[in-house]
């Protein structure tokens, strides 16, 4: 297990790993059964110092009251974490800071993004921290903290703000491997556009396009949040933290842009292929068309002397099927000619 999840790490941490190894890595894990599994506890608490960092993995209501009853969380917000339709938010109260996040997730056997919601509390000495225990990065970012000393030190330095900073940036950059998927799909789809058979093209930019307009709606919000609580007088938001957290504001703005690129090159995408769709079909169309014309008056010539009358010319002639055959092959050349004059060909 421990092997399976330092896979999935890289997958998300390492920027440069090919995509397509890695979601052969996910889908290996994904499917493959494991009777070890570890149950992970629905509440965790790593300590260091005078800071804790609380886990609380998809609470109960005996957790929502343990929240309420040590940390005075106000009722809406304790709705809010239960609630999975929430959108991206910073709320701030005098003793703590309510952050609202949702982080996308690519299924390969849907070809589709999900999001999984990450809910914080940054209080005067604890980060509280409620998760989806499906979210596999951020298990094993909390694994890393708690397996190592050196690492929960780093972690920790500095109070539960940068606590917050640093668990955050992971997760952030977690984001960039999937943009990679986008833009390899983008290479992947041009080459395909001008392909002897192109194949799903259109259903390929129509699930590309839906996954980044997805991703999109996810980080709006948070970039905005991020860029408002700069401005933040709140005690727990010092101003070395508003320096870091524009460090993620950053990183966010790279994210919206090069997602901006994606959407652009796939509208550019998908009216070239539309056009050479339509160039195709009309070349095509222009050929049906040409043996048409070619065999209009051939077949009108068969058709009357079909009616075997006596009167027609050549009708009693012994090489009469000779000369209407030269005849109808005269008529080829002359509109094939005519056609090439007319540069129709």
């Amino acid at each position: 297990m421990v092997l399976e999840h330092k896979k999935l790490l890289k997958i998300f941490t390492n920027p440069t790993l090919p995509v397509t190894k890695g979601l052969e890595i996910l889908s290996s894990i994904r499917h493959k059964p494991n009777s070890n599994a570890k149950t992970l506890p629905p509440i965790e608490k790593i300590k260091h110092g005078n800071n804790n960092l609380v886990i609380l993995r998809n609470p109960t209501e005996e957790n929502i009251r343990h929240l309420k009853k040590n940390y005075g969380i106000h009722p809406l917000h304790l709705e809010d974490i239960v609630s999975t339709v929430q959108r991206p938010k910073i709320d701030e109260e005098e003793d703590y800071i309510f952050f609202v996040f949702h982080f996308p997730q690519f299924n390969p056997e849907t070809n589709r993004i999900n999001s999984i919601e990450v809910d914080f509390f940054l209080t005067e000495n604890d980060l509280l921290v409620i998760i989806d225990t499906q979210f596999q990065t951020i298990e094993e970012i909390i694994q890393n903290i708690a397996g190592k000393d050196s690492e929960k030190k780093k972690y920790f330095a500095g109070g539960p703000g940068m606590l917050f900073y640093r668990i955050l940036d992971n997760l952030v950059d977690s984001i960039f491997p999937l943009i990679d998927l986008f833009e390899r799909g983008i290479e992947k789809i041009d080459r395909e556009v001008f392909a002897d058979d192109p194949k799903n093209v259109a259903v390929q930019l129509s699930y590309l396009r839906r996954n980044v307009i997805f991703f999109q709606s996810l980080v709006k919000p948070e970039l905005n949040s991020f860029a408002s609580i700069e401005q933040s007088p709140h005690p727990l938001i010092n101003e070395e933290l508003k320096t870091y957290f524009s460090n993620i504001t950053d990183h966010l703005k790279k994210i919206w842009d090069r997602l901006e690129d994606v959407i652009e090159l796939s509208n550019n995408l998908s009216q070239t292929f539309e056009s050479y769709l339509s160039f195709k079909t009309n070349e095509t169309i222009k050929i049906l068309t040409m043996f048409s014309v070619v065999l209009m008056p051939l077949t009108l010539l068969s058709g009357i002397y079909g009616m075997n009358l006596a009167f027609l010319p050549l009708a009693e002639h012994p090489q009469a099927l000779t000369y209407i055959t030269l005849s109808m092959i005269s008529v080829i050349v002359i509109m094939i000619g005519f056609f090439k004059y007319k540069k129709w060909l």
